[in-house]
């Protein structure tokens, strides 16, 4: 049973940390290193500390209730990913942000800005503060639910970790990592979890 709390954060916390990696690799690449990097780091840093403050609330609410949420919460984010993944293949679509993440705000490539830019730093931060928050909303109703809190934490550290080296690794070539169809493969593996959850809750 530990293994798959660990599982659920690990595979939850990658796929979304992936996207905010390649977003701001996509924005590093049309000549805004700062503002991508700098994103980055503020955006999840200001979850992390919401999820500071929201912690003492797992505590007033019955263990039954955050395990259903939790299994719930998996199974729904499973579902939506693999339909979402599906759909994207049999379109041959990619997501906007793996080619173009600045274009729909018509922000143009500058590879020799010298001034910080405030527009394209909001919106790697918009990002890096949604992906950010759906790891929260994977992670931590696992943790507060299951009473495991190492394996999920150790799951999700290393979900970043390993991006973070793989992205190092892969540098120049994130752009053909097939990220629609790992999103697809994560979403039926949390959808399989949550739902042996849900069925193990009101069995």
């Amino acid at each position: 049973m530990m293994q798959q709390p660990f599982l659920a954060a690990l595979l939850g916390t990658s796929v979304e940390y992936f996207e905010t990696v390649a977003i701001a690799y996509a924005i590093i690449r049309a000549g805004y290193p700062r503002e991508a990097i700098s994103a980055t780091v503020v955006g999840h840093v200001l979850v992390f500390i919401a999820a500071i403050y929201i912690w003492p609330v797992h505590e007033l609410v019955p263990v039954f209730w955050f395990r259903f949420v939790a299994a719930f919460m998996l199974t729904l984010m499973g579902l939506y990913w693999t339909v979402k993944s599906i759909r994207r293949l049999m379109a041959g679509r990619r997501p906007r942000w793996v080619d173009d993440p600045l274009g729909k705000v018509g922000v143009s490539s500058a590879p020799h800005v010298a001034l910080f830019s405030l527009l394209v730093f909001f919106i790697m931060l918009k990002s890096s503060v949604i992906e950010a928050f759906e790891i929260l909303l994977v992670v931590f109703p696992i943790a507060a639910s299951q009473s495991t809190w190492t394996p999920v934490l150790a799951g999700a550290a290393s979900g970043i970790v390993g991006v973070t080296v793989l992205a190092v690794i892969l540098h120049g070539q994130l752009k053909k990592v097939p990220e629609v169809r790992l999103k697809l493969v994560t979403g039926v593996v949390l959808a399989l979890i949550g739902g042996s959850w849900l069925i193990e809750l009101l069995g």
